[in-house]
Parts: C-alpha cells; structure tokens; sequence
C-alpha cells in the first residue's frame, strides 16, 4: 500500500459493517450472558428440573461470553485491517467467518439471543467486501502492478 493511495468506498463501507456487527454481537453476548435463572424457570415445563436448568444456564451464559470476546477480538483486528496490513485483513476475514459458524452453532444448540443472530448479516457483507478486486489490489499494489 502507497501512503498517498486513497482508501478504498469497499473498504470504509466494509469496515463500519463489521463494526456494527460486532457491536450487536458483543451486546447479544452480553444479554445471553445476564439471564436469570427466574427467567428461565418460568418459560421452561415445570417436568423440567432445577439442576438441567442450572446446567442449561451455564451454558447459554459461556456461549453469551464467548460471542462477546470474539466480537471484542474481531473489532480488533477489523481497525488493524484499516490501516493497510493485509496480514490482519486476512484475519479479520477469517475470524469474522469463524465467528458466523460459531453463531450459527451455539444458536442451535445453546440457543443464543436475537442480537447476535442479527449480527450475522453485517458480519458476513463486511467480509465479503474486504475480498472485493479494489480492495485486494488495495492490500497488495506491487502484486497489481506486476500483473499490468
């Protein structure tokens, strides 16, 4: 990357999608993370025992923690990306696709709440537009130039 390039519409407009992903993960994370055991007890059938529910509890609560440090992670490396390493757009790419799978996961089995399902859908079109053509040759000038 050239200082004087400038940066590409692709990858501002991906940027700020992934940050609005995370921060609607993170939020869903923490949501997940802060249910009560009253909450659960009433929606469940009361065949349902204490100690399942508890064990249910801790589990939708690890899941609510885990999306909200992969958001916290994934922020992280979306504004080292910005900057122009393409060492850290490669793993902002790929974390954010991680992270689609391992909602995608813990919303089956673990159940997850609405934020971070709505999440899924910033995540996935800001890391689609970091692999756009400009914003590859932006990443990598000297590959373009030796194409040409």
């Amino acid at each position: 990357m050239t200082p004087t390039a400038p940066r590409p519409r692709a990858l501002n407009i991906a940027f700020w999608l992934l940050v609005a992903g995370t921060v609607l993960l993170f939020a869903g994370g923490l949501l997940s993370a802060a249910l009560s055991f009253d909450t659960i007890r009433q929606a469940a059938a009361p065949s349902v025992s204490d100690q399942t529910l508890h064990d249910y509890l801790r589990f939708h609560r690890g899941a609510g923690i885990a999306c909200a440090l992969a958001a916290v992670a994934l922020a992280v490396l979306a504004v080292r990306a910005r900057t122009g390493d393409t060492r850290f757009r490669r793993a902002t790419m790929g974390l954010a696709l991680a992270i689609v799978v391992l909602v995608g996961l813990v919303a089956v089995f673990a159940g997850t709440h609405l934020l971070a399902l709505v999440s899924l859908l910033p995540l996935i079109v800001g890391t689609l537009l970091l692999s756009r053509p400009e914003v590859t040759a932006w990443f990598n000038p000297e590959s373009t130039a030796s194409d040409a």
